[in-house]
């Protein structure tokens, strides 16, 4: 395994086949404009790549953790779990107290058998969903009955896809004036500009908008990995006057087909977390476009010490406030 700056990383991650959004050249740039070395970058071969990863370094209570949001390979097809194994066995040997991944990897046994090899186990209480599913674009996309009537009525505005392929500072502003309206209403964190120019410096993210009478009233931030012919929405926001017209149906059945003419395979729905609580609604929605139900890889955890289990699930739950699923 070897520890590399980012530049090598990016370099040869771009010719893996399987590259999620947060392990992009883009979310390293969204994430890092206050501090870059808060980030550490690792490959398991520079001779024959196979694994790779990003890693965001955090420092809670005096302790030095490890956050890994998923992982590079350079064919998914073919996990091999030895090298699973030695791969995240050499990164808990780098010095970090606490080292905690949420894979978004297609559920394998190979991976499993790997990273439990590795000493690492699934963490106390889990606070990300595994499931997801996974809408086939090159088909005929079936929607339950809500979405079919809001499409529907989403006919009578006049509404249109607006696709920026050379976003510019204006088009930024306009994405986080819509996100922000939106998260005033939910109570999540706001977006700034220039983070979403970081993202969009990254040609695999890609800003669409939806306009009615030529104001834009709703947005989406998507991630296309071209390589795997798979797509999925990274931030998406509407405004008050979207909500009247319908205008998030209509953004996604347009960007549905927007993408099957780009010949894109799969449109991942990402995180579905059916609940008694809040999050049930964001479900609700997701789950009216039918596709295959699916589980990822999801959360593992290795701690130096066996009593900082109990400690992060304390934090996470009790001081950061964080709802379990």
């Amino acid at each position: 395994m070897e520890s590399v700056n980012k530049n090598i990383f990016f370099e040869i991650t771009q010719n893996f086949n399987y590259l999620p959004f947060t392990q992009s050249r883009g979310w390293w740039a969204y994430n890092s404009i206050r501090d870059e070395n808060r980030f550490t970058f690792f490959i398991d071969s520079l001779e024959k790549p196979a694994i790779a990863c990003m890693g965001h370094i955090k420092k809670c209570f005096g302790l030095k953790m490890l956050q890994i949001e998923g992982e590079c390979f350079a064919d998914e097809k073919n996990i091999d779990s030895k090298k699973i194994r030695d791969f995240y066995k050499e990164i808990s040997l780098t010095g970090f107290d606490m080292i905690e991944i949420n894979s978004s990897l297609p559920y394998n046994a190979l991976y499993e058998i790997g990273i439990r090899e590795a000493g690492y186990l699934r963490p106390v209480g889990m606070f990300s969903t595994p499931l997801s599913s996974w809408i086939y674009l090159q088909q005929e996309i079936h929607y339950n009955r809500n979405w079919e009537r809001n499409i529907k009525k989403s006919e009578k505005y006049d509404l249109e896809l607006e696709i920026i392929t050379q976003p510019n500072e204006k088009d930024c502003n306009d994405f986080c004036e819509i996100y922000n309206l939106m998260s005033n209403r939910k109570m999540i964190n706001k977006l700034f500009s220039q983070q979403v120019s970081g993202l969009l410096i990254d040609e695999d993210f890609q800003l669409l908008f939806v306009k009615e009478n030529n104001e834009r009233i709703a947005a989406i931030i998507i991630y296309l990995n071209k390589k795997g012919a798979i797509a999925g929405g990274v931030y998406a926001g509407s405004t008050d006057k979207a909500l009247s017209s319908h205008a998030t149906f209509f953004m996604y059945d347009a960007m549905f087909q927007y993408l099957k003419g780009l010949n894109c395979e799969i449109y991942d729905m990402a995180r579905l977390a059916p609940s008694t609580h809040s999050k049930q609604s964001v479900f609700l929605f997701k789950n009216g476009v039918k596709g295959d139900y699916l589980l990822y890889c999801g959360e593992w955890s290795w701690y130096r010490k066996q009593v900082y289990r109990p400690l992060m699930y304390f934090v996470k739950k009790y001081l950061f406030k964080r709802i379990e699923v």
